[in-house]
């Protein structure tokens, strides 16, 4: 495991209240020798302690973690990335008795030296245990030869170690493989943009500053020497895909299948299992892979496990899973897995009775309310409420305590946007408002302080409660943008268009229509272009109806409108036959379908609709989804 020696002024009050920060600059600067070398007391206790048996680390991590403490302190106040602006962060953290004064500094700076030797002094340390406490990260920067040590320390936080091993996965590196540290740095560039919430925001940040990418290279360079790729790493030597479970939220209820990130490199792959071929295919600028072919049952993978091989890939999903977190993903169109909590962001759980009690307690910790769970279509599993944790303290020791396995706390500074009148419910769509029905703004803590955050370009007063209302401002239509501490936020505004007369001629079955008549009685439905259906709310035929005409009841019908993704609309009346009707022309686009969604197609999949002017349309329909079927399923009788 490598070593990262980060701190900041958020990690020390993670790791104490906020009256003992003060602490470790205190019990540092009460040991130096400020008439001299300050640091010379420091390093004779290092010389004594190369004398001894050595079992220990060396006695000078508290100076060296107040060198990092002032490295991640440049950006606060003091511009640029020098010594200058270093050094005056370092006489803050480190101070004689007497209090602040220019001369102290100077002697801070004039004897650095001294601290470049202790820096060497741990690297020689860890190397010499070969890796029994730790693999060393330091190395010495070609264009800051004295305050790079400190420097590079302070820009990748212990949250950024999983997210570049997932980094280094990815991109099919291995342990001590020879890359330039500029292929590192633009590969790792690229991958940030596709997995936002992977790193923190101080090393994305450091992706993007001409002063701080020097520093950032030979760290990279160091990590991956280090990193242990045998965690989570290749299956039998292939390249890991991703394999994660999604919950949405659909017209029916709750719906689960999974979401596949792509590797670089592999369009596609087929891999084999006990029970058939796994099929991953996508495009050039895909996010993720479509999967087809013998796509393992949720329940089953996530109680026995499951494994899959191909020429180039493999999945797996470990056995025995009985709590997950859940974050909602753009990309994946849901709540997807995360192995990642953070506070101001809503997730959900999904659990099942043997890890009912290990997430009650768990939130009761981080300081949030049970609420009654919903049933979801696993068996015996179900899933909170969406969650947000407010206090980024709690929801670290909360998270120690509990036990939960394959999930992290972050201490990255999220913003989010909440409220607001969204233009469509559609995830690919969720950043569209409409003009007038702006979102509000929640600012972490970290963030809240005069000046941090801007709406484009433009300062936003932050209150204290940190909810900022973005309503009455004078936007326009079209793209804005949120930004704060190097991270940036977009959403969309667009404007209200009046629904025009309807006074128009009808439009043909291929033309996208407002409405529909469906019948009161019956099973309708619509259909979309990846073989989802969408339930049609029922009318309840109105009490004087039943009164006056009862005779009549059971046969009225209802003008519903049309979801936008709808291309066909199904009708199965109580009595009579079945109906198929196009509302739209739209090639199949059908993937991996839920189980509701299978049995729902069996039901109509043998629908002839010969002599109908879609006839063609709705048999490629059918045979795409014959194909998610086992061979022999279906048959005429």
């Amino acid at each position: 495991m490598p070593v990262l020696f980060f701190i900041d002024e958020a990690e020390l009050l993670t790791l104490h209240d906020q009256e003992q920060v003060p602490e470790l600059r205190i019990a540092v600067s009460s040991v130096f020798a400020w008439h001299g070398n300050p640091y010379e007391p420091v390093s004779a206790r290092c010389r004594a302690w190369e004398r001894g048996t050595r079992q220990e680390p060396p006695p000078c991590l508290p100076l060296l973690a107040a060198t990092v403490l002032a490295a991640a302190n440049m950006r606060r106040t003091e511009l640029g990335p020098g010594a200058p602006a270093y050094y005056a962060r370092l006489a803050e953290v480190l101070q004689p008795p007497w209090g602040n004064g220019a001369q102290h500094k100077h002697r801070l700076q004039q004897h650095y030296d001294t601290v470049v030797e202790l820096w060497v002094c741990l690297d020689q340390w860890l190397r010499e245990k070969a890796g029994a406490r730790g693999l060393s990260t330091i190395k010495k920067n070609p264009t800051y030869t004295k305050i790079g040590y400190a420097q590079s320390q302070a820009l990748v936080r212990a949250s950024d170690h999983a997210a570049l091993t997932s980094f280094f996965r990815s991109a099919g590196l291995s342990p001590g493989q020879p890359v330039a540290g500029a292929t590192l740095l633009r590969d790792l560039a690229v991958w940030s943009t596709r997995h936002p919430q992977g790193l923190s925001q101080g090393l994305r940040r450091a992706l993007v500053s001409d002063s701080e990418r020097p520093l950032l290279e030979p760290l990279l360079v160091a990590l991956l020497e280090s990193w242990d790729a045998t965690t989570q790493g290749s299956i039998d030597g292939l390249r890991r895909v991703p394999l994660r479970v999604v919950v949405e939220d659909g017209w029916t209820g709750w719906e689960i299948r999974w979401h596949a990130d792509t590797v670089p490199g592999v369009e596609a792959d087929v891999l084999k299992h006990p029970n058939g071929e796994l099929n991953l295919a996508s495009g050039a600028e895909d996010q993720a892979y479509v999967l087809s072919g013998a796509i393992p049952e949720v329940a089953d993978a996530l109680q026995s496990g499951f494994t899959a091989r191909g020429q180039k890939t493999a999945v797996r999903v470990e056995s025995g899973r009985k709590l997950m977190a859940l974050r909602e993903d753009p990309v994946a169109g849901g709540w997807v897995e995360t192995d990642v909590l953070a506070v101001s962001e809503p997730y959900v759980f999904l659990f099942n009775p043997s890890g009912q009690r290990q997430l009650q307690a768990f939130l009761d910790d981080a300081g949030l309310r049970w609420y009654r769970p919903e049933d979801v279509p696993l068996p015996g599993w179900q899933i909170t409420p969406a969650l947000e944790f407010k206090d980024a303290p709690a929801l670290a020791e909360a998270l120690a305590r509990s036990g939960i396995q394959n999930v992290r706390h972050t201490t990255a500074n999220l913003l989010s946007l909440r409220n607001g009148l969204r233009v469509r419910p559609e995830w690919r769509q969720r950043s569209h408002f409409l003009l007038g029905g702006e979102p509000d703004l929640m600012v972490p803590k970290e963030l809240r302080k005069s000046g941090l955050v801007t709406l484009d370009g433009d300062q936003l007063d932050v209150p204290a409660e940190g909810l900022v209302e973005l309503r009455g401002r004078d936007l326009k239509p079209g793209r804005h943008v949120l930004a704060a501490d190097g991270t940036e936020l977009t959403f969309h505004l667009e404007r209200l268009i009046a629904p025009q007369s309807d006074r128009a001629t009808a439009p043909t079955p291929a033309e996208p229509v407002a409405t529909v008549v469906v019948p009161l009685v019956g099973d309708s439905r619509f259909l979309t272009a990846q073989g989802r259906y969408l339930t049609i709310p029922r009318a309840q035929e109105p009490a004087w109806w039943r009164e006056r005409a009862p005779d009549l009841c059971g046969g009225g019908a209802v003008r519903v409108p049309i979801p936008p993704t709808a291309v066909w609309l199904v009708t199965m009346p109580a009595s009579g036959a079945p109906s198929v009707k196009l509302l739209r022309r739209e090639e199949p686009d059908i993937g991996s379908l839920s189980r509701p969604a299978k049995e729902f197609w069996s039901k109509i999949v043998l629908f002839d609709q010969a002599g109908t002017s879609h006839a063609t349309l709705w048999r490629r329909y059918r045979e795409a989804v014959l194909s998610q079927f086992p061979r022999g399923r279906f048959g005429r009788v």
